[in-house]
């Protein structure tokens, strides 16, 4: 089944409704009909985060049961929320960013001016008293301190990369950030929207 541009499928709860059921942390899942393709829940998702407000999310999914696609509905952080967490957000990306390219200059100082990264790249770094593990993989390395269990993914071209799965897994691992961490219920998603609101970009 195709639908047009922005057409949401018969049997879907009206958004003032969809708005009503979903809650923080309570995700609502529709199940689409079997006649409903890939394309088509893909744009009814995107026209119901049109007709939502923009602290709730939509997103489309095949079903694994075998049947039609998913549609999950989440409510994330608030603009107000957003508002108030943005000292604590600035600092953990100045905390990341600040040892990410800390860790990022000691992996350079350890290739030799003729090798690459991923095939002359030395097994640990010693930053900030600790020894970091390394784990190069195209154009990012993960940096791991098995002390602490902190975890810093960096782009080891631009270590200022701000990619909210790794800022998340950062604050998830360094044992602080409880304000910021705390207001990603739905991790990943809440993190995009808190960067976006206060204007954080990725480089």
């Amino acid at each position: 089944m195709e639908l047009e541009a922005g057409a949401i499928p018969a049997g879907l709860p009206d958004p003032v409704d969809i708005r009503v059921r979903v809650a923080r942390g309570h995700r609502l899942v529709i199940c689409l009909d079997e006649t409903v393709d890939m394309p088509a829940a893909t744009a009814a998702a995107q026209a119901l985060r049109i007709a939502l407000e923009p602290d709730v999310h939509v997103i489309a999914s095949p079903s694994t049961t075998g049947r039609g696609p998913i549609l999950t509905v989440l409510q994330l952080v608030t603009d107000s929320q957003a508002a108030t967490l943005r000292p604590a957000l600035e600092n953990l990306v100045a905390e990341f960013r600040q040892l990410a390219g800390g860790l990022v200059d000691q992996l350079r100082a350890g290739v030799s001016p003729v090798g690459d990264v991923d095939g002359d790249c030395p097994e640990t770094v010693w930053f900030r008293d600790a020894t970091w593990y390394l784990d190069p993989h195209g154009q990012h390395c993960r940096f791991e301190d098995p002390a602490s269990g902190v975890v810093v993914e960096a782009n080891i071209y631009a270590p200022d990369t701000v990619d909210p799965y790794f800022l998340l897994l950062y604050a998830q691992t360094s044992g602080r950030h409880g304000a910021v961490l705390g207001a990603c219920v739905e991790g990943f998603h809440d993190m995009c929207r808190l960067l976006d609101l206060a204007g954080i970009t990725g480089g």
